[in-house]
């Protein structure tokens, strides 16, 4: 059967495919080998389509304009009648393999090689379609072995997640020590100390397993850190605090920390610049990462260059209490109540 699309200019043509969001560019690869090589001439790499490989599905997510458009899953995770459109099993595409088209926008790739991560595969293919590295990656113990794979082709990871579970310290080292500009490590077991100075990137998260201490504390530099488990004191905060007044870690935004101790007055003892907080209302700041943060006990720093911070404890039931420094404007833009 002719497409119509074949006769149009190619200028045309180039239009059409970049006009096109993932979900329908990846259909138009699958009607022939000539579409997809079409395809591939014209699309242009664009900023608007992320890559996001999700470790507990097993799928490969296309997002377009931060909207997920499709994603890409391995035949083993879902049963065969829910398919809408079943393809002829050629090796069409770049790779041997088949994709099927779900109803709910779903791509399925059918994978019968136990010895090999058909998930690599999905990427490596989607990757090379759109001219696009991965943006996110979830990887977890059974699946380490991707972000050395990810790593060797490209020069950085936007987002990295570490599931929970149990760790060997070479592994943390490598995912501390990884090229993620976004550094997230759920609660991992054993404890884990990092000797010397940690990498710089723009947000490091962590939950129970990372031991924060002192010397993290004064020698890191990160937009966003917030860490569950922490060595910190009092005694430590208030050096931080003279520190950031004095200039130091000038990019910080928010820290958070969990924190056995929870005196206030005694982490901003003799410290010049506070300004005591007279609103009885809380304050809501949020974070580059999206937390809501809600101030109740809290006190105001001011730089020497007019920049302001708010320092208060955040209290929790079960968990450890948090010390909280942010830096405004916050995430949204909004200006500390104070500054209004």
């Amino acid at each position: 059967m002719n497409i119509p699309f074949f006769r149009a200019p190619q200028i045309v043509q180039s239009i059409i495919v970049n006009l096109v969001e993932p979900n329908e560019l990846i259909c138009l690869t699958q009607c022939s080998k000539r579409t997809y090589n079409l395809v591939k001439t014209y699309w242009k790499t664009s900023e608007d389509v992320g890559i996001e490989v999700a470790d507990f599905e097993n799928v490969v997510k296309v997002y377009f304009d931060g909207e997920e458009s499709c994603r890409l899953g391995l035949d083993s995770n879902y049963g065969r009648r829910d398919l809408e459109r079943d393809y002829p099993p050629k090796n069409l595409f770049g790779a041997d393999f088949r994709l099927s088209l779900f109803m709910s926008g779903e791509w399925n790739l059918e994978w019968n090689d136990p010895t090999k991560d058909g998930v690599l595969t999905l990427i490596d293919w989607t990757t090379d379609l759109f001219r696009a590295d991965v943006g996110s990656l979830f990887i977890s113990k059974d699946y380490f072995h991707r972000l050395k794979w990810v790593e060797s082709r490209q020069e950085h990871i936007n987002e990295l997640y570490l599931s929970g579970g149990e760790y060997s310290e070479e592994e943390i080292r490598c995912v501390v020590l990884s090229k993620a500009d976004n550094l997230l490590l759920n609660s991992f077991r054993p404890n884990f100390t990092y000797p010397g100075i940690l990498p710089n990137r723009t947000s490091f998260v962590s939950g129970r397993g990372f031991l924060f201490t002192p010397n993290h504390l004064m020698t890191s530099d990160y937009v966003n850190l917030s860490v569950r488990e922490s060595t910190v004191t009092n005694v430590d905060l208030n050096q931080f605090l003279k520190h950031w007044l004095a200039g130091g870690c000038s990019r910080l935004k928010t820290l958070i920390l969990g924190i056995n101790e929870n005196d206030l007055n005694e982490i901003t003892r003799g410290i010049e610049g506070i300004i005591p907080n007279r609103d009885p209302e809380t304050e809501v700041y949020w974070t580059i990462l999206g937390r809501e943060l809600t101030f109740k006990n809290r006190v105001y720093l001011r730089r020497s260059d007019g920049v302001i911070a708010t320092c208060g404890i955040i209290n929790h039931r079960y968990t450890a209490n948090e010390f909280v420094l942010a830096v405004w404007p916050d995430a949204k833009n909004n200006a500390c109540l104070i500054d209004n």
